[in-house]
């Protein structure tokens, strides 16, 4: 049996970033934050949260923001992730 080839990725790269938390502690405004940071991202005229076509969606205790990113190259995902993952109320990201 051959084995499948990985799919080839060309970069910039546009994905979406899903991060879940608890309600009330996980801040969208300081994920959109590192998001910036981290992507060298010039700081934009519009909100934040139409740079990223954010979106939001709350369930009980919990809370998950979807961001819209754009990658540079296949270097800057796993820094911001770490990033990301430091921020109080985060939980998991997808």
């Amino acid at each position: 049996m051959s084995e499948c080839q990985r799919p080839s990725v060309t970069y910039p790269l546009r994905v979406p970033m899903k991060i879940i938390g608890h309600m009330g502690v996980l801040n969208p405004e300081a994920i959109a934050s590192l998001i910036v940071e981290h992507l060298k991202i010039p700081q934009p005229s519009a909100a934040w949260r139409e740079l990223f076509q954010f979106g939001e969606k709350p369930k009980g205790a919990w809370i998950s923001y979807t961001f819209w990113i754009t990658l540079p190259d296949d270097y800057t995902e796993k820094p911001l992730r770490e990033a990301i993952q430091k921020l109080p109320g985060v939980v998991m990201q997808l």
